[in-house]
């Protein structure tokens, strides 16, 4: 149901957009893009902020499997009884 609403409001504007006289159509176009430009550095540091937080999470999953690792083979190699020859 919200989609339908969504799409008719839509439908409604690009049909307000078809009767507007041209220079104000241009003036709307102009608008919109000086919007996109104003908007567009705040889209490129979130997009940097987003990959910044995926690396971390890569880096630390990295880190967990390792330390996962180096538990796993000091207790697979750990020495279960003194060397001989050895006195205490």
């Amino acid at each position: 149901m919200k989609l339908d609403r969504l799409a008719r409001a839509l439908r409604d504007l690009t049909g307000r957009a078809d009767r507007l006289h041209p220079a104000a159509l241009l003036v709307l176009v102009l608008v919109l893009v000086g919007l996109t430009y104003a908007a567009a550095p705040f889209l490129v540091t979130l997009f940097t902020a987003l990959v910044t937080a995926l690396k971390a999470a890569a880096f630390l999953t990295g880190a967990g499997i390792l330390a996962r690792l180096a538990i796993r083979a000091a207790v697979t190699y750990r020495p279960t009884s003194t060397p001989t020859g050895r006195t205490a």
